[in-house]
């Protein structure tokens, strides 16, 4: 793929991230029109709904007693993620994506497609960093029941989500200053988590199939299928991050060298990023379809009649 050559602004931006072809004005035919003007609208109606949603995510968390433990905290702390996204990351692209509708060059609007980018890489990390650290705290509960609250403590959960962010950024502030150091870094962030998802996936299915028989009692076998309830619904949030995730990485390291027109990887670069974006979306749908317990408390926050008793 023969990328065109950027302004010099753009240039030293570009040298730190990934290598893209430079908009013009000549590519704004009738079907990139179509394609931008489409992505536009799907992320003007995605943006103040992630807001809204994840919101109420936030509120139920604080507001409802019987959402007040350490997973569904962890879950608001997700949430706030999402909020920025749906805030700040959604909002700069969708300016891109309206700045190459005008036909504008991208020598006069080159730092938003850098933004965009580097918020939506910033805030992917961040939730990567908090399923993994869901996924610990599932472990735990599962593995040891009884020592649970002298592990997981609350002083310990602020501790490991600040260390997580401080990671983050530290690997993002290193990426513009130490090339070496940074993609280090960058890989740890990325690969340390995903090892922690797999290992605790696979080890809190196995530990839920060896303590399900050792269940005697109807109120601890209660207790037990709420842990795995809980479990399932993290891992249907893991399995759609990946499943909004993975295209991206895929279409840069598999199909983007087999692209000669840079009006085509534009396009399809702005539908990745869309889906990328729009996953920040889909975890309160998730819990609302998986809990009774959150549409309780999103109903009594919407001041909708709630007849139904939470699971």
């Amino acid at each position: 793929m023969n990328f065109s050559s950027h302004s010099p602004i753009c240039s030293q931006l570009a040298s730190s991230a990934v290598s893209v072809p430079e908009w013009r004005p000549n590519f704004l035919n009738s079907e990139m029109s179509v394609a931008l003007i489409s992505l536009t609208i799907v992320n003007l109606l995605v943006s103040p709904l992630t807001i809204f949603l994840n919101v109420l995510v936030i509120l139920a968390v604080k507001t409802a007693p019987q959402l007040r433990d350490k997973y569904n905290v962890l879950l608001a702390c997700m949430a706030g993620t999402d909020i920025m996204t749906g805030a700040l990351a959604q909002p700069v692209f969708i300016a891109e994506l309206i700045y190459r509708l005008t036909g504008s060059p991208e020598s006069e609007f080159c730092i938003i497609p850098h933004a965009t980018r580097v918020l939506t890489g910033t805030f992917g990390l961040i939730s990567l960093q908090h399923l993994a650290l869901i996924s610990m705290e599932r472990y735990i509960s599962i593995k040891f029941p009884f020592k649970y609250r002298d592990i997981v403590t609350k002083r310990r959960l602020i501790v490991c989500d600040v260390l997580a962010l401080l990671l983050v950024f530290t690997a993002l502030f290193f990426r513009f200053k130490v090339v070496l150091f940074s993609h280090f870094l960058i890989m740890f962030v990325i690969y340390l988590p995903i090892l922690v998802l797999i290992f605790c996936r696979i080890a809190s299915y196995h530990e839920a199939r060896k303590r399900i028989r050792n269940i005697t009692t109807q109120s601890a076998r209660a207790k037990f299928f709420k842990q795995k309830k809980a479990l399932k619904t993290t891992s249907f949030v893991i399995g759609l991050v990946f499943l909004f995730y993975v295209p991206m990485p895929l279409f840069r390291a598999v199909f983007a060298p087999l692209i000669s027109s840079p009006e085509t990887y534009l396009a399809l670069e702005a539908c990745m990023i869309t889906l990328v974006l729009c996953n920040s979306v889909s975890s309160p749908v998730v819990y609302c379809a998986r809990s009774a317990q959150y549409r309780q408390a999103f109903r009594k926050l919407l001041h909708i009649a709630n007849n139904v008793q939470p699971l």
